[in-house]
């Protein structure tokens, strides 16, 4: 999806530069405002497409604006790292947020059936529990929704406990 976004916006900004596999990237930076900006990298040498979406919030904080000097700045900061079995956009910017993993298949099932942090219960064992619960109160519609939300924020085991202390 964000890779069509691109192919139909006229870029803000462009450059070439070689990332860290040694070849020449077209970086271009494509305006998306008010959501922020997307920073998309091509290798002519495969016809390799990366991007990295930047929020409106991500350029606040690192003080980057819309111009030629602040664009130039933010492209010096990508770089091309492996994430699995498979190279990402990323920059060195602090401020801007690393992009996350997202989990399919056999990888997505070990996590969701895997004990949460900091305790022994696995995110599939609370839900199983929160629809069985579910299905003995019977709400209807958005009613379901809004009790099973209600239920898992209750029931999270990793819900912070507040100590009264010695006052």
């Amino acid at each position: 999806m964000i890779s069509q976004i691109v192919k139909n916006k006229a870029s803000l900004f462009t450059l070439g530069r070689k990332l860290q596999d040694d070849n020449l990237y077209v970086i271009s930076i494509h305006d998306l405002e008010p959501s922020g900006l997307i920073v998309h990298a091509y290798d002519q040498s495969n016809s390799q497409e990366y991007v990295l979406p930047v929020s409106e919030f991500e350029l606040a904080q690192s003080g980057i604006t819309r111009n030629a000097t602040d664009l130039t700045e933010l492209i010096e900061t990508i770089q091309l790292v492996q994430q699995g079995d498979e190279m990402v956009l990323q920059s060195t910017n602090d401020s801007i947020g690393k992009i996350k993993k997202i989990l399919t298949g056999n990888d997505l099932e070990k996590m969701i059936k895997s004990p949460m942090q900091n305790c022994s219960t696995s995110l599939n064992d609370l839900l199983v529990t929160g629809l069985v619960e579910l299905c003995k109160v019977k709400p209807v519609g958005v009613d379901a929704v809004k009790w099973l939300g209600e239920w898992l924020i209750s029931n999270n085991p990793n819900k912070p406990v507040v100590d009264p202390g010695d006052e």
